[in-house]
């Protein structure tokens, strides 16, 4: 997986133009209508190749910078080189549940650079992962690898995790599920979307609305596939004001017992979905 750190592209909001809060009433500002987000070039085979920049980006090649790292859980992540290139690595073993990371950030606690998501944002996510090795999870093990996580206590609305199971109507299988209200179809919140193979980069992209009233969307992509589009659907917990990201492991330790070994990179915030592609393409 080629990657390429890209600088941030922070451009003035215009009126009306909904921005996700960062930190402390601090905002990202997005690109102001009929202009780009703007674009990072860099060589690839004698030419320039030129991608729209993000808005926020962690991409682990400079330690955890980009990330936050409260609530974290038993095991903080490591930085380790995969083909050369620095990634973030989330390694639980035994009984251990959780090693997460909160999106944006300076690679510490504290809250300022995080992004939160308030009603009506409109934007792109994206994220590379590459599985080790793996517990697979099951119904009442949980094994979630991202959230759009509610602020306060609670289970997230939108989320996807990794499961091995045979699910309710016999059509599931070993790979990317989902978990949450918002992804509930027919009274199932945990459906099987597509099969995932280890030992291999994957990339996921989700192109959302944010609402707690029912006035929001998704539309989640694997591997530049559409998986699907939900419309009408509430990511953030009714009656919760905002939601942020969170990648890494999740899962109830003492039913998904063993080693599992997650390698991330790429985190991208943007406003089109180039600006959150992995340079790899």
């Amino acid at each position: 997986m080629a990657l390429v750190a890209l600088a941030a592209a922070i451009v003035a909001s215009v009126a009306g133009a909904a921005a996700p809060h960062i930190g402390k009433n601090r905002r990202v500002a997005p690109p102001q209508p009929g202009h780009s987000a703007g674009v990072v070039g860099h060589q690839v085979g004698g030419r320039e190749d030129r991608q729209p920049a993000a808005i926020a980006e962690a991409s682990c090649e400079r330690g955890l910078s980009g990330w936050n790292i409260a609530g974290v859980g038993e095991v903080v992540p490591s930085v380790v080189q995969h083909n050369g290139v620095g990634v973030c690595r989330f390694l639980l073993t035994g009984q251990q549940s959780r090693s997460e990371l909160g999106f944006g950030g300076n690679g510490t606690a504290d809250p300022v650079g995080s992004p939160s998501f308030v009603e009506g944002d409109e934007y792109w996510y994206g994220f590379s992962f590459y599985i080790g090795q793996m517990v697979w999870g099951h119904p009442g093990s949980q094994n979630l690898i991202m959230q759009f996580k509610s602020e306060g206590e609670g289970s997230p609305n939108f989320g996807l995790q990794l499961w091995n199971w045979s699910g309710e109507d016999g059509n599931g299988g070993r790979g990317l599920w989902s978990e949450g209200e918002s992804m509930k179809v027919g009274g199932e919140e945990h459906r099987f979307l597509a099969p995932i193979s280890e030992q291999a980069w994957h990339e996921i992209q989700i192109h959302f609305k944010a609402s707690s009233t029912g006035a929001g969307f998704y539309e989640l992509f694997l591997d530049g596939n559409l998986l699907e589009t939900r419309r009408n659907v509430s990511m953030i917990l009714p009656g919760k004001r905002s939601a942020y990201i969170k990648d890494g492991l999740y899962r109830y330790g003492p039913v998904a017992t063993g080693t599992s070994e997650l390698l991330l990179d790429d985190a991208r915030l943007g406003t089109t979905q180039a600006s959150v592609a992995s340079p790899a393409g």
